[in-house]
């Protein structure tokens, strides 16, 4: 085992830990908020999010996997160079994003397909994450080829800029200042060892286009929403913020999705009084998201009631009470109603009074997070915090008078999910559909809801009787009845977000392009064939390579993309389940990304720290994969509390840096290739989040996934043990 050297002329200049570490703080730091305004571009859901990482992850891959030239300039100047390349770039892919639907030619906040949120996924990562993959390889020979060394450093680095980014900028700066200011540290660093000449040009371009991030981030966001007018806009730990003046009307976005407009009666009324009028006097009044766009103005309307409203982000109660105005601002400072900041799943769930009405007034479940609100459980704790015949309610896309296959797939759904909990369910046909879900009786009856109205003085705008009486026609009710009845309707589970996979559908099937006749298939497969039949063929495969009984250095190389794959795929089930069943993924995603590379760099150092490894040493660490998942799926199910998921994610951390330096020692016994591990692992990553965001979570669930993953390394373990040892 080769150790450290000291720097020499050629080199940046710096430490020699330096260049290592900076390489995962650059990586992490970069991915970050390119993913945070790539969601803002490109609907960020789980699908679009699985397609930025892996495309990211590929081309860091490939990267890797590049044998640099013999011939080549001395590593350190070529780290100088990269490094000041990629700072460059950062800023330019920053700025493209801003500017992607223009160059689209969409108008602003325009819906996307995912061929085109692919293309700009695909390209981000060539431009970024190829060279960054390429420098794990320049780092490596700047050290000697101490390939151990630098993974070590590198997963450092990445820890330090997830903590670094996630707690000390997002919360404060906006996404490019917060961009600038990591540029502006990483070009002076560079700056600081470098000796004058023309890679220089690259660090200087650097802290130029980082000046420019901050000064022109908000007239380039005026710039990318013309012809619209954009007011105002603030990047929060959620997303981002955008207000939309448009003459008297301000609409509120959310990551480029339209979640409220100012005023619309229309909308606030039919989110709330199909439901209130379901019951006499109603008192107590659970607004879940909405208060601020007018949900809390038309609950005050019914006489004696009480609300309490409950935001996760304090960024929409602060912009409201800049933009809204008459009622609707006045509700805020209501002394009837009460602002709760806090996750609204925690606070149903929590202890407290029971309210007569619960009101989701949130996004459709369009992503993992949010569909949390639409799953079996939610519904178990809603009926729990509701009085016995109380009335829970919420409003998703539909249609007027046709419901497409797509479409009824994702309402039946949510319809099934409902009846598995409440005995009474409705829904309320027309371009929104509205549920209603009840231990009590339940009326759609257009002349006993008018006459409600009338009795109660509600001054409404667009629920008068008239239009009632047409939109509950008994035809159209009876027919939206129907669909919503379809066989074989799939239950939304925590562990199982099946609402999410066909909103998807949906949402694809808007563009007319392959994606949606993609996902559509995929739903209609047998399970086996996605989920058994790939593990059938690689048992196949790796029993014929250990029957060959070769002595190739390269059959180290499957216990690498075993454990690429397997931790990946473990980081997206924990947060999907930490989430749902926690509430506060969003501030805790950073410290269980950091436990997680804490325990890769501590398992990174115990391999490299044992100097004379045993000849079982690669397949125990190989087995105990195996035997971790099999408790991981009761811990991240809420076994051991929010515990629990940080102590798994440690768990596979140390595991896997462990194994890819026992691996990589081995490796290298019979190839020079420093990267060539380090991009195994990142192909078999890129592999691991396209499928379980994108297809298995979503479709067959968590402990689907844990299942096969257990059987994945348990026949990796037989391939380690029965494969010819040096």
């Amino acid at each position: 085992m080769r150790v450290m050297r000291h720097a020499d002329p050629g080199d940046l200049g710096l430490k020699p830990w330096l260049p290592p570490f900076l390489l995962g703080f650059l990586a992490t730091a970069c991915q970050a908020y390119l993913l945070r305004e790539f969601g803002a571009e490109f609907y960020g859901n789980e699908l679009t999010f699985g397609l930025f990482l892996g495309c990211w992850l590929l081309w860091g891959g490939i990267g890797s996997l590049v044998r640099p030239r013999r011939a080549a300039v001395p590593a350190g100047p070529g780290l100088a160079g990269l490094y000041g390349l990629v700072l460059v770039l950062f800023a330019v892919a920053l700025a493209v994003l801003r500017f992607s639907h223009r160059l689209l030619g969409l108008l602003p906040a325009e819906l996307t397909g995912l061929v085109p949120a692919l293309g700009f996924a695909f390209l981000l990562g060539l431009l970024l994450n190829f060279p960054l993959g390429r420098g794990f390889t320049l780092n490596a020979r700047l050290l000697g080829g101490d390939v151990p060394t630098v993974y070590i450093l590198e997963s450092a680095g990445a820890a330090a800029a997830g903590l670094i980014v996630s707690f000390g900028l997002v919360p404060r700066l906006s996404n490019w200042r917060g961009a600038a200011i990591v540029s502006a540290a990483a070009a002076l660093v560079i700056l600081s060892g470098m000796k004058p000449g023309r890679r220089r040009v690259f660090a200087v371009l650097a802290l130029v286009l980082a000046a420019g991030l901050a000064a022109f981030d908000l007239r380039s966001q005026k710039a990318a929403w013309a012809p619209l007018r954009l007011v105002d806009s603030q990047d929060t730990p959620y997303g981002k913020l955008q207000v939309v003046r448009n003459e008297e009307q301000a609409t509120f976005f959310d990551n480029g999705q339209a979640v409220f407009s100012h005023p619309d009666p229309g909308a606030a009324e039919e989110a709330v009084h199909f439901a209130l009028l379901q019951r006499q006097g109603p008192r107590a009044v659970l607004l879940v998201g909405g208060g601020a766009g007018g949900g809390a103005t038309e609950a005050l309307k019914h006489a004696g009631v009480r609300v309490d409203c409950v935001e996760l982000d304090p960024a929409v109660i602060r912009l409201a009470g800049k933009y809204l105005t008459g009622p609707d601002r006045a509700a805020l400072d209501d002394p009837r109603v009460r602002i709760f900041i806090r996750d609204g799943r925690a606070f149903v769930a929590g202890p407290g009074d029971r309210y007569d009405a619960i009101l989701l007034n949130l996004p459709e479940p369009a992503t993992a997070q949010v569909n949390r609100y639409y799953t079996r459980e939610f519904f178990a704790e809603a009926r729990a915090r509701l009085s016995p015949d109380g009335v829970l309610g919420f409003v998703v896309p539909s249609a007027e008078n046709y419901i497409s296959a797509p479409l009824g797939e994702f309402l039946s759904s949510i319809a099934a999910t409902l009846r598995g909990v409440f005995p009474n369910v409705r829904a309320v046909p027309g371009e929104h559909c509205v549920f209603l879900a009840s231990a009590g009786p339940l009326s759609l009856d257009p002349a006993a809801l008018s006459a409600s109205i009338e009795r109660r003085g509600l001054d409404l705008r667009t629920l008068n009787p008239g239009s009632l009486a047409a939109r509950l026609d008994p035809a159209r009710v009876e027919y939206l009845a129907r669909k919503l009845a379809g066989p074989g309707a799939r239950i939304n589970r925590d562990l199982v977000p099946a609402s999410y996979y066909f909103h998807s559908i949906l949402w694809a099937s808007q563009f007319r392009g392959v994606e949606s006749r993609i996902l559509r298939a995929a739903a209609k497969v047998a399970p086996g064939w996605i989920l058994d039949a790939p593990l059938a063929l690689c048992a196949i495969g790796l029993a014929v390579l250990a029957a060959l009984r070769r002595r190739s250095p390269a059959r180290f190389l499957v216990p690498v993309a075993v454990m690429g794959f397997t931790t990946m795929a473990v980081e997206l089930a924990v947060f999907v389940a930490f989430q749902a069943r926690f509430g506060s993924v969003y501030g805790k995603v950073p410290l269980l990304l950091a436990l997680f590379m804490a325990g890769v760099v501590l398992g990174a150092v115990a391999a490299r720290a044992r100097r004379r490894p045993g000849g079982f040493e690669l397949a125990a660490v190989q087995g105990a994969f195996a035997l971790l998942l099999l408790p991981t799926l009761r811990i991240i199910g809420g076994t051991g509390g929010q515990a629990g998921p940080f102590a798994v994610l440690f768990g596979f951390g140390g595991l896997g840096g462990y194994l890819f330096v026992a691996s990589n020692r081995r490796l290298l016994v019979g190839t020079p290739h420093a990267g060539l591990a380090y991009g195994i692992d990142l192909l078999a990553s890129f592999t691991g989040v396209v499928l379980a965001s994108a297809l298995i979570i979503p479709l067959y669930g968590i402990p689907a996934l844990i299942l096969r993953l257990a059987v994945l390394n348990g026949l990796s373990f037989l391939y380690v043990v029965f494969s010819p040892r040096r």
